[in-house]
């Protein structure tokens, strides 16, 4: 079984403004603070959490617990409804 990847749910959109970044949701906006934006830039759809985790480290390599933190945000923007698992989507769509 290969790592799920991640992508954002068809009902979100990631939008860059000049205060941030915001993660614009049907019933809500979220700004996202910190490395947040970093991370759901990333999210594409063809990278797992793995290959997260390997860009940001490259980018902040003397940063304490960053892979807890990505999964931490990535599970958090999954039960917001913000980001899905590429696999689940693959699931839902075959019978």
């Amino acid at each position: 079984m290969s790592s799920p990847r991640y992508a954002l749910s068809r009902h979100a959109a990631l939008k860059i403004r000049s205060h941030g970044h915001v993660l614009v949701l049907p019933e809500r906006a979220i700004r996202l603070e910190g490395s947040g934006g970093e991370i759901l830039e990333l999210v594409d759809g063809q990278r797992s959490r793995a290959d997260i985790e390997a860009v940001l480290d490259a980018r902040y390599p003397e940063t304490e617990g960053l892979a807890q933190e990505i999964a931490r945000f990535l599970d958090e923007m999954i039960a917001m409804g913000g980001v899905v698992r590429v696999e689940e989507i693959t699931a839902s769509t075959n019978p």
